[in-house]
This record gives C-alpha cells, structure tokens and sequence, in this order.
C-alpha cells in the first residue's frame, strides 16, 4: 500500500511531463555507454572517463535504454518505482524500533516527501541514493553481526559507494555507532568493509587501467572547490543564479579548458590550497555557514523553482523538522533500546553528510538525501505531541467532571 501511495502521483507526473523531462549529466553517460563510447563524457572541452558520481545510476539508464531503445519515460517510470520502495524500506525500520503507528506515518510521509516528487521527471539517482541508504539502515540494524547480514550490509555498502560515495562515509559512521553500541564485532564492520570495496573494485581496476593509478573518480576535488575558493556562497550557484564555474577568473577558466582530466584535479587542488592558507578565517566561517546551510536554507535556495513550491515547501521543513526534535527527545527519554540505537544511527548518518557537504557545497537535495528518513523522528513527534494532547483533554474532562459534582453537592 505504502509503495503504490509514493508510485501513483509518480506515474501522474511522469505522464503529465512526458515531453519535458530534464535531463542531467547521467543521461549523456548512459548514451555514450549504449553507443560504445565507454563511460565518458565532455568537460571544459576534452573526454572524461572517470566524472562524477551516479556512475550505478548512469549503467542502470545504459541498461534500461539497451532493453528498450532510447525511451526516457521508461527510465523515468523505473526510478520512479525505485523512490516509492523508500517508504516499504521505512516502514521496515520503523516498526521494530517504533511501533506500528511510527511505521505507518514515517512510510506515509516518505512517500510524498516533496523532494522526491520534485525529481520524479528529473532523470537522476537521488531517489536510488535515498533507497540504497534506507536499505542500508535496515541491514545495519538487522544484520546482528551474522555473516549472511555482514554480507548483504557489504553489498548494499558497496552499491552506495558506487552511487553516492558521501553515503559510502556515512554508512561507515553509522557502522562505527553500531559497534560502539556493542551489536556487532570489529570483525564483522571489517568484513563489511572490504566487502563494499570489492564491489567497487572493478571500477577503481578500470580508472587505473585508464590512468596509470588507482582512482575512483576525477570530480572530487572539484566539489570541493566550488564550496572553497574566493567567490563561493556555498552552493555550486551564485546568489544571482550563476554558476560557481562560470564566476571564475578568465584566466582560470582557460586553464581549466587547456588540461587533461588528471591536470584539472591537480589545478583545483592547487586553488583550494591556495584560498585555504591565504584565508584560513573565510574557510571556516563559510565551512560554518555551509553546515547551516544543510539544515536550513542558502541564499541560493529556490532558484531553479517557482517562489511559490519555496515557500510551500519552507513551511512543510520547519513542521516536520520541529516534530523530528521533539520525536527525538521523547526517544531519548521514553524510547525502549532499539529506538535509541536507530536514532544513534540517523544521527550519525545525518550529521556525517551534513559535514561532508560544508567542506564541499550544499544544495538542497544534498538534505534531502537524508530527509526521508528523518520522517521517522517526525512521525514518533506527532503521535507523541496528539498522545499528550488527548493526555490533556482527559484530564480536562476529568477535572470538569470533578467540579460538576462538587457543585452539585454544595447545591444539594
């Protein structure tokens, strides 16, 4: 019920913008896979062959288009089924730790979560991303150190790693709360560790058969300094709407066009160090700035959407979020074990990608990564905040009840 809750709006919007989806980055990557050209792209003029992240996302819409031909819907309509299974996997989560009420609203909540629906006719892996770190979560919390859970906690480790490698970090976070809280062994993170690598292995085999070194991808650094040079606002665009890239020096920007994919990470190295030592009191105020960013709003927020979905969805942010604070309290103070474990892990989660992205740049689908589960917190909230309103109209009407009698004596 939950998933087809989150797949129908879906599927209305995909039909409604059949014609109009936005392509991304992914798509080219697909097509050059399904044409021969390997994975590879263009960037500032020459042939990428180890770009970016998403590289699942990319081989998922290869393989797609493989089967079908070129049919954009139809891999619109395969991610799409993708993000309604976030709110089957939330569900799944929630009822051992929270009950049936939580799991229940959580799974409800994730299944409209309005970023989500957002990237419904965008072709791109965040609601892949948002169901790989569920599923993590779910493995982390099941798995109990056994070896077929170790084994399947690597493989879905791993296929964050070559999906969005910040849920890589984040899932080793949470694997070291997990181990601190004393559910699992040394041995058993280990082993999960190793198997997540190997998952990644064939591809870090490909990049140093192309390159001479082992490497995972070639962008990194460069996300790094779109949040970390001397006009950076935090965000890849510009308060006026510019992107970050294009706001470089001309003199940089026809040194990024004259390199080959390896010189260009050496020269956005090189800038970052530069602006680091030559201001070290603006890179921490805007790493400072960045984290806030992640848990609210940039000066970029909105831009790329209509004033009106901003401020709708503002709203929607600060209920959710301040019912999060509160589910977390009465978790903290009322929660059995399991419920303060699986809030240890989403903290751990949610704190490691919020850092991650200050020390990089931060958009607002970057929180909205984690925001899905989060709604776990928000759902514990409100049926916190309606038990202690329905505790309060009882004890009102008991209180009334109470005074109606004791006129009723003194009359009598």
């Amino acid at each position: 019920m939950l998933f087809l809750i989150g797949l129908l709006p879906r599927l209305v919007l995909i039909a409604r913008n059949a014609g109009g989806l936005e392509f991304w980055e992914y798509e080219t990557l697909a097509q050059s896979i399904v044409n021969g050209h390997g994975y590879a792209i263009v960037r500032f003029g020459h042939v990428a062959l180890a770009f970016g992240d998403g590289n699942l996302y990319s081989f998922m819409g290869a393989a797609v288009y493989l089967v079908f031909g070129h049919q954009p819907v139809i891999l619109a309509i395969v991610q799409a089924a993708l993000a309604s299974l976030v709110a089957s996997v939330i569900f799944t989560i929630a009822r051992p730790a929270f009950g049936w009420g939580v799991a229940i609203l959580a799974g409800a909540l994730a299944s409209l979560h309005p970023g989500l629906l957002v990237y419904t006719s965008k072709l791109h892996p965040l609601g892949l991303d948002v169901l790989l770190l569920a599923l993590l979560v779910f493995w982390i919390l099941r798995s109990g150190g056994s070896t077929r859970g170790t084994l399947i906690t690597g493989l879905v480790l791993g296929l964050c790693l070559m999906s969005q490698p910040t849920f890589f970090v984040a899932g080793a976070a949470a694997l070291g709360v997990h181990r601190l809280a004393g559910r699992t062994s040394v041995t058993a993170v280990a082993a999960t560790l190793c198997v997540a690598v190997v998952i990644a292995a064939p591809w870090i085999g490909r990049n140093w058969s192309i390159f001479g070194r082992p490497l995972f991808v070639t962008t990194a650094v460069e996300d790094v300094w779109k949040g970390n040079n001397p006009f950076a606002s935090g965000s890849s665009l510009l308060p006026s709407g510019e992107e970050v890239l294009n706001a470089a020096p001309a003199a940089l920007r026809l040194r990024f066009e004259q390199a080959d994919e390896l010189q260009l990470n050496g020269i956005f190295s090189s800038e970052i160090v530069n602006y680091v030592g030559a201001k070290p009191g603006d890179f921490a105020a805007l790493t400072v700035r960045k984290f806030g960013y992640f848990w609210w709003f940039s000066p970029q927020t909105g831009l790329q959407y209509p004033a009106v979905w901003t401020r709708w969805y503002q709203a929607y942010f600060v209920v959710v979020m301040g019912l999060a604070l509160v589910g977390a309290v009465d978790i903290l103070r009322n929660g059995n074990s399991d419920g303060r474990h699986a809030l240890a892990l989403l903290v751990a989660i949610s704190l490691s990608v919020a850092f991650i992205h200050a020390l990089t740049y931060v958009e607002g689908r970057h929180r909205w990564g984690v925001e899905p589960l989060l709604l776990l917190l928000s759902a514990q909230g409100f049926l916190t905040l309606l038990r202690a309103s329905a505790s309060a109209l009882g004890r009102h009407a008991v209180q009334g009840s109470r005074d109606a009698s004791t006129g009723s004596q003194i009359v009598a």
